[in-house]
């Protein structure tokens, strides 16, 4: 016969789970968390001018090349300003905003960001790509016709790690700039695809409009079984695993729909030229004057279990990097020059 003995409850065990740790958690379960006002006041406003600033000078690369047709392919990229565009967003060289304002900076290395980064990707975390984007309202009928900017998938599908380490292999990041909600271009998930093994059907949703597949596209994005809309105000951030399926609604507003959207991995990953380039000039004029800001940047080797972490300490020419600025080989295989 098993006897039930009454204990006096563990102090440890009986307290209520830190924020920390509640987010961790509903990560976890369901791959996304929200936090609210990482940005707020004076500081928000400094970053909306800094980006401000910075798209009203790459907009007319923009509009010079889609006048001239350029962008009009299914996935509609062209490389201009030093970075990429499509049909209906373009995106800001990342270094362009981080000089405009020292807060620009610290909105990648916030401290209201980095503790669950920390927590999620590990304690080496870095950064990876950093996108500046702009998504320009679209008309109601181009939005009933061809849905948001990107269709219904996961950004990585080959990871296997995170099944065994319980980590995943990078977690995303959306600060937004602009209040979205489900009219204004927001992002749409389904809580705790990350754990699945399939994706989502692209063929068979709205979204990416263009192409030969646009006939076959004949459910709209809301269509998406479990789908939730992200819906937050300026300055606040979503956060999520990259094997989440997701996708983004139409922007369908009356304004722009600004976001900063930066891909966090651990420090084995390598960096792409862009970030390294805007690493060595934030570096050259004194900004990276943080430890955080220094490994967020990967120009400081971290100590602990990986303390030997390769530096980025470099110009950015290598071959390799120079894929990630639009100088593309021809030929598959073929050496870039």
């Amino acid at each position: 016969m098993t006897t039930l003995i009454e204990t006096a409850p563990n102090s440890q065990d009986s307290a209520a789970p830190t924020p920390l740790e509640e987010q961790v958690e509903a990560y976890k379960r369901d791959g996304f968390i929200i936090i609210d006002d990482v940005l707020q006041g004076d500081e928000l406003a400094r970053v909306q001018a800094g980006f401000d600033r910075a798209q009203a000078v790459t907009r007319v690369d923009w509009e010079a090349g889609r006048a001239a047709g350029k962008g009009v392919s299914e996935n509609g990229e062209y490389y201009a300003s030093d970075t990429f565009h499509g049909r209906k967003y373009f995106d800001i060289y990342p270094l362009h905003l981080f000089e405009q304002d020292d807060a620009c900076v610290e909105m990648i290395t916030h401290p209201r960001l980095f503790p669950f980064l920390s927590a999620t990707v590990g304690e080496d975390v870095q950064t990876a790509t950093i996108q500046v984007r702009v998504l320009e309202p679209q008309t109601a009928e181009d939005a009933q016709e061809e849905g948001g900017y990107v269709n219904w998938h996961r950004d990585h599908r080959n990871d296997e790690a995170w099944r065994y380490t319980g980590r995943p292999l990078n977690t995303k990041v959306l600060v937004y700039l602009t209040d979205v909600g489900p009219d204004d271009g927001c992002t749409a998930c389904v809580p705790g695809s990350h754990l699945w093994d399939h994706e989502p059907d692209h063929l068979e949703f709205k979204g990416m409009g263009g192409g030969e597949s646009q006939p076959t596209k004949v459910r709209d994005q809301r269509d998406m079984s479990g789908m939730v809309a992200a819906e937050v105000k300026a300055g606040s951030a979503f956060l999520f695993n990259t094997r989440l399926w997701h996708t983004t609604l139409p922007n369908t507003g009356d304004r722009d729909r600004w976001a900063v959207l930066t891909l966090y991995c651990p420090f084995y990953q390598k960096q792409p030229g862009v970030t390294i380039e805007a690493a060595v000039a934030l570096e050259a004029s004194g900004k990276l004057n943080t430890p955080i800001r220094r490994q967020l940047f990967g120009l400081e080797p971290m100590t602990g279990a990986n303390g030997y972490k390769r530096l980025a300490q470099h110009n950015g020419s290598d071959t390799d990097d120079r894929m990630f600025k639009g100088v593309r080989p021809a030929v598959m295989g073929e050496k870039v020059k």
